[in-house]
């Protein structure tokens, strides 16, 4: 009995593991917050003015967004399916 308990953890975690709807929503909500961050540092920048912490901060919104935008092709990559087509090879017993 004792056996059996690792293999089905295992086989639970692997499940969990390669389940695509779960690791894309947590994509999808890790780019929600880092959005969300970009507008904290947009403002921050904005209320700072054109000095050194300002443009630190303008840095970190533009870094948040160009994160935001990873993360959509990320989850693209994640949506994405494997299509498994049949290779057709050509007869060329039928041309002799």
């Amino acid at each position: 009995m004792s056996q059996t308990q690792p293999t089905t953890r295992r086989r639970l975690g692997s499940r969990l593991l390669g389940n695509r709807a779960i690791w894309k929503e947590a994509i999808f909500v890790t780019a929600f917050l880092t959005y969300l961050c970009s507008f904290l540092f947009f403002g921050l920048a904005a209320s700072n003015g054109a000095n050194l912490t300002g443009l630190m901060d303008l840095v970190a919104a533009i870094y948040f967004l160009l994160q935001v935008i990873f993360l959509f092709v990320l989850a693209w990559f994640v949506e994405r399916r494997r299509q498994i087509k049949a290779i057709e090879f050509p007869d060329r017993r039928e041309e002799r």
